[in-house]
């Protein structure tokens, strides 16, 4: 059975994804480029990886779990994905922003949209920290957004 066509929404973001695919050691096969089709439709929110997984069973049904989740890993080294644990949960989003990889989210408790927040509190806090070595920042702040608070007060 022949894997339905994925429409792209992002083909820039698609693009830039299948670049750095391209530039790492990885064979660029379908299953991962119909992957990265999906994932890309993913940048303003996470997925759990077990609906990325129950994707991908459907376009893929002979291939291994263990196939999607390598490759999900393999995307989040390379900086396509982003990755976050919540409930004991592995959830996966698209990289929004891959000029400045390091950077913070804010997280609509409501609808779940992820907003990617300006990191210019990195060299500040490199500069309180200064006798330590920092390792990475994560920056993480947790609300209503714009529209859930304008649903509200309706």
């Amino acid at each position: 059975m022949k894997a339905p066509k994925i429409m792209i929404d992002n083909t820039l973001k698609y693009n830039k994804g299948l670049d750095i695919l391209k530039q790492s050691p990885f064979r660029i096969t379908k299953q991962r480029k119909d992957l990265l089709a999906y994932l890309s439709k993913f940048e303003t929110t996470y997925i759990p990886v077990t609906e990325v997984d129950a994707y991908m069973q459907k376009l893929y049904p002979n291939a291994s779990h263990t196939t999607t989740y390598r490759n999900i890993k393999e995307f989040s080294d390379l900086g396509i994905i982003e990755q976050r644990t919540e409930d004991g949960q592995l959830n996966v989003k698209f990289q929004c922003d891959f000029v400045t990889p390091h950077h913070g989210h804010f997280f609509c408790q409501n609808c779940h949209r992820v907003i990617k927040l300006d990191a210019t509190l990195a060299p500040k806090l490199q500069a309180d920290l200064a006798q330590f070595v920092i390792l990475t920042v994560k920056l993480e702040i947790f609300g209503l957004c714009d529209n859930c608070q304008k649903n509200q007060a309706s």
